[in-house]
């Protein structure tokens, strides 16, 4: 398929909110090079479940304004990492061949102020599958950055490669007729590392190491399958998460053992599994399932440290904490503890 390829609906692997996703796997790139079924799984949910998850996102995204505001207002500085601009960043973690951010970037293309930097991660030697995947794909964003390590050489010393895309042709306006504006970076990492060196351009104005960042939203699927990952991948969400991040990870059970969950509740995370039927019937059972996992005390921080005087943005609030891990992402207060 070619880059340049629009995208028509009838070659497309998957279709989310009228947007055509085109996607071919490749094993020959290694393991993360196919979709597995748990992948398939989440990017069904994105599919069948687009409003409710677009939604909470946006309830993430007003979330980060009211808190930047009150920030702002009290004259305080931005030392924590979180970026702010309009919008929430984004980051995936096992990519493997891009998929999975496409199907987000489609959920986000229509709503201007949502989506404002998806970082899609994995080992280098995935970079170039993730990178056709999202350049078979560029109705769904406006500029694109690949991150490529040089052979044999640590540090800042790395290829960066640029991309246009047409997601402010294709999607032109919002509702309010503003203007859709997403950037991605493809970018390594190897969970549990985070070298201080290596230094990345997102747009064309700010300079930025993804690894110093903190994310609004971080998602993967198939990342606990080996006890060895365990440690190395909740040191990646402490790293990557402040205190309100959402994280949604799509696991098989019998491959993800119980240690992980202990571990992730050591690490100061609490978790919830959304119930069987927001799956598609295929998925549901014992077997598969997506985790929404959340620090144990943003829930009363996020009104504890807003002053909110506002009527509805107090309700807006309560809303929010009240149903972080029951109704996010579409749970509507039915899930289970692992």
């Amino acid at each position: 398929m070619s880059d340049n390829d629009d995208g028509d609906a009838n070659e497309a692997f998957l279709i989310i909110k009228d947007i055509p996703i085109h996607f071919s796997e490749d094993w020959n790139t290694g393991i993360g090079g196919g979709l597995w079924s748990t992948g398939l799984a989440m990017s069904k949910y994105f599919e069948q479940h687009a409003d409710d998850v677009v939604d909470n996102l946006q309830c993430l995204a007003r979330m980060k304004y009211l808190r930047e505001s009150q920030q702002r207002s009290n004259g305080q500085q931005n030392d924590d990492g979180i970026s702010h601009r309009e919008g929430i960043s984004a980051m995936e973690l096992g990519s493997g061949n891009g998929f999975l951010s496409v199907c987000l970037l489609a959920l986000a293309a229509h709503q201007s102020k949502l989506l404002k930097e998806l970082v899609v991660t994995d080992l280098a030697d995935h970079l170039a599958l993730m990178a056709t995947t999202l350049k078979a794909n560029p109705h769904v964003w406006d500029q694109l950055a690949v991150i490529e390590p040089r052979d044999g050489i640590d540090g800042d010393n790395e290829i960066e490669k640029k991309y246009d895309g047409r997601l402010s042709q294709t999607h032109s306006v919002d509702d309010e007729g503003r203007p859709s504006s997403t950037s991605v970076i493809v970018a390594e990492h190897m969970w549990g590392e985070f070298p201080s060196n290596k230094t990345t351009k997102c747009n064309e104005s700010e300079n930025h190491n993804i690894h110093n960042e903190k994310y609004d939203f971080i998602f993967g699927t198939d990342l606990a399958y080996r006890n060895s990952l365990h440690k190395p991948l909740i040191a990646s969400l402490v790293q990557f998460s402040h205190q309100h991040t959402l994280c949604l990870i799509g696991i098989t059970m019998t491959d993800t053992q119980p240690v992980f969950f202990d571990l992730l509740t050591k690490a100061g995370f609490r978790y919830e599994k959304l119930a069987d039927h927001l799956l598609e019937r295929e998925f549901r059972g014992s077997n598969f399932g997506i985790v929404a996992i959340k620090g144990d005390d943003s829930f009363t921080l996020i009104i504890n440290n807003i002053a909110i005087k506002d009527r509805e943005c107090r309700i807006m609030a309560n809303i929010y904490a009240e149903s972080c891990l029951y109704q996010i992402m579409g749970m509507n207060g039915e899930s289970s503890q692992y």
